[in-house]
């Protein structure tokens, strides 16, 4: 016996038939809580009423979505994550990279945002291709499905709050100083940076990948919903792919990943051997105190 049809699942319903986005992929706690500040933004004061100013401003649906997506982002957000890729992943990869006389370590930063991750990581990637003295080229493809976010990542312009909590030697080294209050990464960076949008979801492949970031956005969507993007992610991942995912969220599909480092949520397409070892010290649950 099927379920009745509830005023969230309507709301649904009328967004996706104005936007094609089919929003119940979200965890429902997650849409009623930005559904919510939709209703007060619009003085709805219930479900129907809301759906009543859908079809009469179906622009609402896409501010609704605008809300929906998570854009909180930052430069080297999880610093004890983008020390352990710089570290113990990175090095490697690129090792690997010139030892096998790859032309290219491809990259994909998904849910970019307004694109401080994947800048980040080019950062990263820049300083240790150079200290190693390689020539290795460096792609990352940067993806998300809001159009105005992409716009801003491209312009790869920033407020100093934005960057105050990158490492001066990045800060110093990566950023021309525009004015006062603004600062534009280095064309240098900003070449090695693809933006591109993409649904995560719906969307298909969009090639193969060293690895794969994707961190704080998976924990928004259901479980059903999770399992096939990992089925997506180590499809995309070349063989022993690395995968990042956010403090809160872990592959639950068997079969696909073994973990490198619990606590810091980095995984590898599974294979039987490879150059960068789990830490030894970390247990499954965490770091030892």
């Amino acid at each position: 016996m099927s379920q009745p049809e509830t005023g969230l699942d309507r709301v649904a319903a009328e967004i996706a038939a104005i936007t094609g986005f089919n929003v119940r992929d979200y965890r429902p706690t997650t849409l009623k809580r930005r559904l919510n500040l939709r209703l007060s933004a619009t003085c709805s004061k219930n479900y129907n009423d809301y759906i009543a100013y859908l079809k009469k401003d179906p622009v609402e649906s896409r501010r609704f979505l605008d809300t929906l997506f998570i854009t909180v982002t930052d430069f080297f957000r999880d610093r004890a994550v983008f020390s352990y890729l710089e570290k113990e992943v990175f090095p490697c990869l690129i090792d690997e990279a010139s030892a096998k006389k790859k032309a290219q370590l491809a990259i994909w930063s998904v849910g970019c945002s307004q694109g401080q991750e994947a800048y980040s990581l080019a950062m990263i990637l820049d300083r240790i291709r150079r200290e190693k003295g390689k020539s290795l080229e460096i792609l990352i493809l940067a993806t998300d499905v809001s159009a105005r976010s992409l716009n801003q990542a491209r312009h790869a312009l920033y407020r100093r709050t934005q960057i105050r909590n990158i490492p001066r030697k990045y800060q110093n080294e990566f950023f021309k100083k525009i004015n006062a209050d603004s600062f534009r990464v280095i064309d240098r960076i900003r070449k090695m940076v693809w933006f591109k949008r993409h649904d995560l979801i719906r969307g298909g492949s969009p090639g193969m990948f060293d690895l794969i970031s994707c961190r704080n956005m998976l924990i928004f969507l259901t479980p059903g919903t999770q399992n096939e993007i990992f089925k997506k992610f180590h499809a995309c991942l070349k063989k022993s792919g690395i995968l990042v995912l956010g403090t809160a969220e872990t592959p639950k599909e068997e079969g696909l990943f073994d973990c490198l480092s619990p606590a810091h949520h980095v995984y590898r397409k599974i294979r039987r051997e490879s150059p960068i070892k789990v830490l030894s010290k970390e247990k499954k649950n965490g770091p030892q105190k």
